[in-house]
């Protein structure tokens, strides 16, 4: 079984995401804030009527890559997290392996494809 969704904008790199306050509390940017609620409508929407994941899954997942200098593994952190915050997984840490690369072959107005698949169903087809 898999789940096809995508993503309209990348997330900020994970170094951007998180900052501490004088007394040491880790908080969300408004940024990384911003990135998480726009895409949890539209990635929400897609997965009216997809398979939700409980368990292992593998990810695979073809970005568009936003700038010549821009670390693909910055991007998945926020992705996965988003993922687990819409139940589309239940748990980031069943997630069992990533496939992930920069594409230039993605439609326009999508910076990312995400496709989830239960990690059993994979391991009965070989």
């Amino acid at each position: 079984m898999k789940t096809k969704l995508t993503l309209a904008h990348l997330p900020p790199s994970v170094n951007a995401i998180w900052r501490f306050t004088k007394g040491g509390k880790m908080y969300r940017t408004s940024e990384y804030q911003t990135w998480a609620n726009s895409e949890a409508w539209t990635v929400a929407a897609q997965l009216r009527g997809q398979h939700k994941f409980t368990g292992p899954v593998y990810l695979t997942m073809a970005m568009r890559r936003p700038r010549a200098n821009s670390d693909l593994d910055n991007r998945l952190k926020a992705t996965i997290d988003l993922l687990q915050s819409l139940d589309a997984i239940a748990n980031d840490k069943d997630v069992m392996g990533i496939n992930a690369w920069w594409s230039n072959d993605l439609p326009a107005g999508v910076a990312a494809e995400i496709v989830i698949t239960q990690a059993d169903a994979l391991e009965d087809a070989a």
